[in-house]
């Protein structure tokens, strides 16, 4: 049986990367753009445990929710996490190498694209992985 995950831990995840990625534009922090592909990294790369906006989420967030617990396949989310931790790396590197106006573009890509995510749960990087699943 493939793995499921409770369907608002991604749109949780996504929401807190937009807002993140959202104020560090705003106040042209690069070092938290840093931070958070960081959270990102460890998160996908060292599992849930240790998964700051997760844990936030399975803490203090669900044990506040009524209703039964929506699960839907983890591999999706997972690689769509997997592409913004590789895109706001990437704008670090931007942003280290002084080509900071890139690397803003690239920050708010991920900003849009986990916006859209979050409010809507139109998630590109799902998208691209079950059309590539689909389509090898």
């Amino acid at each position: 049986m493939k793995a499921r995950i409770d369907a608002n831990v991604p749109r949780f995840n996504q929401a807190c990367v937009a807002v993140l990625t959202a104020i560090a534009f705003v106040v042209q922090s690069w070092p938290l753009v840093a931070a958070v592909a960081l959270v990102l990294g460890v998160t996908r790369f060292v599992g849930p445990r240790y998964a700051l906006f997760t844990q936030i989420y399975v803490r203090f967030v669900r044990p506040r929710l009524r209703g039964e617990v929506v699960t839907e396949p983890a591999a999706p989310p997972r690689f769509a996490q997997l592409l913004g931790f590789l895109l706001l790396s990437l704008a670090t590197v931007l942003f280290l190498v002084g080509a900071s106006t890139l690397g803003w573009i690239v920050t708010l890509i991920v900003t849009l694209l986990a916006t859209l995510a979050a409010v809507t749960r139109i998630c590109v990087g799902c998208i691209i992985y079950d059309k590539a699943v689909d389509h090898p």
